[in-house]
């Protein structure tokens, strides 16, 4: 029996799936998205792209990229929510492992913490990034080149305006970047935010020596998905100046190709020397090899993505826009079978409503986004917005361009235009605001 028990055992282990990479997923609070990410909403990861959470597009990318072994890496403050939607909503194939992080540290020291966990080359990405590129365009590119890491970059589309307080505001925009790219073997080299710039752009004789031909974009926005080999990490316990991905460790890494003495002091040489190079002998007759690839410890891949849709929902501005985008293309039905629509209310084939919502008469919605179990009256006009879970929209209320978030209630004969609205609030009758976040303010005590 015992002998039994053991072969059954070890059947089960060799029938477990290989994962060739771990993912990382980081789900942080979004403070760029208040009030949408607070405590009496949803945390960031949750927050609803044309019905369903932001992770649920990370974990469908990850599970159709075959990758299974994958840690959803949140703060204390999200644990509950997150922690309910992986064990009892997500539908997936994944099973994620969640870890909390309990203090507010960065992105590289997130990956120092759980450094024991990653067994092998591993991705990390933002649980707020939705792109439509298909997962094995990226995944072989980065078997292909074999470098230290590969990055996502994307060109943005074009926005289509409009959408919370934040909409028209400038300032909600991130910075442009100024990326280098080797013109030969699509390398990324230089990276840095036209903000840390002064008036001069100059670029070190030791990068021109080794990367003479060098593409110049100031378009490009980082995804925040990077393919990085397993001695990286040892790399970040070791150095615990690596605070975060993008700003420490990405520029680090860029730097180091060019840069020999970086090389020594970091003692990156040995670290690299501890990764075997498989396809090194399929490398060196293929028509990308060269000479200068075999003394390279570190080589720092790009892959820029513009045939297709890549978004992160990292503000209020970007979060309007991913459900603009995804809205449109969604595959279901655009009105839940156990809506309720009044026959004379019109639900444009631009908009979702979602299950057990209720609508009255001469209601009108537009361009938008309708969550699960809410009630909304009679000759309501709302276009240009996104309404999360059970909401209460009284009669001849206006809504224009709004985020109105869970259990509030908007009553009888309100207007709102680019609005944010906060979890349980409710905005009095005939209340008149533009441009302005309506939450509840509570004691620090």
């Amino acid at each position: 029996m015992l002998l039994f028990d053991a072969d059954k055992k070890q059947s089960k282990q060799k029938q477990g799936r290989y994962s060739e990479f771990q993912a990382i997923v980081l789900a942080g609070y979004g403070h760029r998205l208040y009030p949408l990410s607070e405590d009496n909403n949803l945390p960031k990861a949750l927050l609803p792209i044309a019905n369903k959470p932001m992770l649920y597009y990370v974990l469908d990318w990850l599970e159709r990229a075959g990758v299974f072994d994958v840690l959803v890496i949140t703060e204390a403050v999200g644990e509950y929510k997150i922690g309910h939607y992986l064990k009892n909503d997500y539908e997936g194939k994944l099973k994620p492992n969640m870890e909390v992080v309990r203090e507010d540290v960065g992105t590289a020291d997130v990956l120092r913490i759980f450094s024991e966990k990653i067994k092998s080359d591993f991705i990390v990405m933002s649980c707020d990034l939705v792109f439509d590129l298909v997962p094995h365009r990226l995944l072989d590119y980065h078997r292909t080149h074999d470098p230290t890491f590969t990055a996502l970059y994307f060109e943005p589309n074009k926005s289509e305006g409009g959408g919370g307080s934040s909409g028209s505001n400038k300032d909600d925009k991130d910075p442009k970047q100024i990326v280098g790219v080797d013109t030969n073997k699509s390398r990324i080299v230089y990276v840095a935010s036209s903000a840390d710039i002064d008036e001069e752009f100059s670029l070190r004789m030791s990068l021109l020596w080794k990367f003479p031909c060098i593409d110049i974009h100031t378009t490009l926005q980082d995804a925040h998905l990077y393919i990085f080999k397993r001695w990286v990490i040892d790399l970040i316990v070791q150095r615990k100046a690596i605070s975060s991905v993008r700003e420490h460790l990405v520029p680090l890494l860029i730097k180091c190709q060019y840069q020999k003495k970086l090389l020594d002091n970091e003692d990156i040489n040995k670290l690299a020397a501890t990764y075997k190079n498989y396809q090194e002998t399929a490398l060196k007759y293929s028509a990308s090899w060269n000479d200068d690839d075999k003394n390279s410890p570190v080589r720092c891949q790009i892959f820029i993505y513009k045939t297709g849709f890549c978004g992160r929902g990292n503000t209020i501005y970007k979060y309007c826009d991913l459900n603009r985008h995804m809205t449109k293309i969604h595959m279901d039905p655009r009105v839940s079978p156990s809506a309720e629509i009044n026959s004379k209310a019109q639900v444009g084939s631009d908009s979702l409503v979602g299950d057990d919502t209720k609508i009255d008469e001469r209601t009108s919605i537009k361009r938008s986004t309708i969550g699960a179990h809410c009630a909304i009256g009679k000759s309501v006009k709302i276009s240009n917005s996104i309404l999360m879970d059970n909401i209460v929209i009284e009669d001849n209320v206006k809504l224009d361009g709004c985020v109105v978030c869970n259990g509030a209630k908007i009553m009888e004969k309100s207007q709102l235009k680019d609005c944010e609205v906060g979890g349980g609030y409710v905005v009095v009758s005939e209340t008149q605001a533009k441009n302005e976040q309506l939450v509840e303010f509570r004691d620090l005590d």
